[in-house]
């Protein structure tokens, strides 16, 4: 019997032969369908600082603060990250909404940019270059993730890896088109031109990014429970993680943000280079640092990747930052290689956190993206004002590329990052190792009668 046909009998997915989890055709379509959407909805917020630096230098925001026009990027990051794990809650309840918002998501995108290249005031530019596109990169990321531990279990952290490629892929190009946009039709038309690429190409990849197992559209929908919030969250792994992003992220978007602003001697398309070959080392770097967690303990991945950036910002950024593009262009990929990939090892350590339990591994990887969040900002603001344009050209001062306070900042950040996932994973251990002590000598204790038999089994 057709079990859609009663709808009194609960069912919350149609029966059909399911796809393969790993290997089939349509489990690579879907990371190509995420790979796209990552691309084209997160590339941008890792190349806002073009548009940031095109703002900085114009006569109409000659009154603005680097702080405000830094919102910019922050904000969109903020919206696209810490809407994730709201966004969960309310698809656990009307799981029929995931691919509708996929739709919405591209839409708000869309009407967004369009609104935002016919203003001509910093507040309005925040709202729909900034808060816009990060709900809509929430609404276009939170399924993709739900979905994900569908799809993937033995190679979850490469598929993850490979997503979330896309967004380096676009930093990859998006700098120089960017660049060449506003250099020949304004900030305007930039913004107008992305809006239209961006509707066609997203559509044809929502087409694709569908779950694993269809829900129906017919029958009643029997919807699993939530894992208990304290259950889930209130724990080493996950809160150590959790302290570890918030650092990272304070670090990496520093990096980021002024990277193309570093020395005085770039021009226009050399600052756009300098970012693209940050934003290419990144994508081998979600690929390696998604394999390596298949691999090993992600937390010792956490902690190797923060520790390779602060060293790397301390010396090549530290000692020679303001020296141009040759040590500039060595800096931006080895942080790239060493930093960019650290979101691909969360799907891996929730998957061993919360073991097969697929909707705890989803809320867990959404809980990273709000420390994520919170970093992408605050981190930024903080580095803002620190950030000083270099009073002497081609000094060779320790931090003389932004400002030393910056410099040490972010790489106390890094350093930070690597030390507290230790810790907190050591302490984990530790606790599990005493819990399994007592009860190892509680089990001994137990009275027994003469004849060795346990006096709480006797009746």
């Amino acid at each position: 019997m057709d079990p859609t046909s009663n709808p009194a009998e609960p069912a919350e997915r149609e029966v059909r032969t399911l796809p393969a989890v790993d290997t089939s055709r349509e489990a690579w379509l879907y990371v190509c369908a995420g790979f796209l959407m990552e691309m084209l909805f997160w590339g941008p917020m890792s190349t806002s600082a073009v548009y940031l630096k095109e703002y900085a230098s114009m006569p109409l925001f000659a009154d603005v603060s680097e702080t405000q026009i830094s919102l910019v990027g922050t904000l969109s990051l903020l919206f696209g990250y810490i809407l994730s794990l709201p966004l969960l809650y309310f698809y656990n309840f009307f799981p029929r909404a995931m691919k509708p918002s996929l739709w919405l998501g591209v839409g708000v995108y869309v009407v967004s940019l369009m609104i935002a290249s016919f203003v001509k005031s910093m507040p309005l530019l925040v709202l729909f270059q900034g808060v816009g596109p990060g709900i809509a990169a929430a609404l276009t990321a939170s399924p993709v993730i739900r979905w994900l531990p569908e799809w993937f279990d033995k190679r979850k952290g490469t598929a993850g890896g490979i997503m979330f490629c896309g967004g380096g892929v676009g930093g990859m190009y998006m700098p120089f088109l960017f660049e060449y946009l506003i250099a020949r039709l304004g900030y305007q038309w930039s913004l107008r031109i992305t809006a239209i690429f961006t509707a066609v190409i997203a559509s044809i990849a929502v087409y694709f990014a569908n779950p694993r197992i269809p829900i129906s559209t017919r029958a009643h929908i029997n919807r699993m429970p939530m894992p208990p919030f304290l259950s889930t969250f209130v724990r080493w792994s996950f809160m150590g993680t959790f302290v570890c992003t918030v650092f990272q992220s304070f670090g990496y978007y520093n990096v980021g943000l002024f990277l193309p602003r570093f020395s005085d001697t770039l021009k226009g398309a050399q600052g756009a280079g300098l970012l693209a070959a940050f934003n290419v080392s990144c994508i081998g770097s979600e690929v390696i640092w998604g394999l390596l967690t298949d691999r090993m303990k992600p937390p010792s991945a956490m902690a190797i990747s923060s520790s390779l950036g602060a060293l790397l910002v301390f010396t090549l950024w530290g000692f020679g930052g303001n020296q141009g593009l040759p040590v500039l262009m060595p800096f931006a990929i080895c942080f790239g290689l060493a930093a960019g990939g650290f979101c691909s090892m969360w799907f891996q350590n929730a998957g061993n956190i919360a073991g097969p339990d697929k909707e705890q591994q989803s809320l867990l990887s959404a809980g990273w993206s709000i420390a994520r969040g919170v970093g992408a900002v605050v981190g930024p603001t903080i580095g803002s004002a620190l950030y000083r344009t270099p009073s002497v050209p081609g000094s060779n001062r320790w931090g003389s590329a932004g400002s030393p306070g910056l410099v040490g900042l972010v790489a106390a950040s890094l350093a930070g990052s690597a030390l507290v996932v230790l810790v907190f994973s050591y302490a984990e251990n530790f606790v599990k190792s005493v819990r399994q002590y007592n009860n190892g000598k509680m089990g001994q204790r137990r009275p027994t009668s003469e004849f060795g038999v346990e006096l709480n089994e006797r009746r």
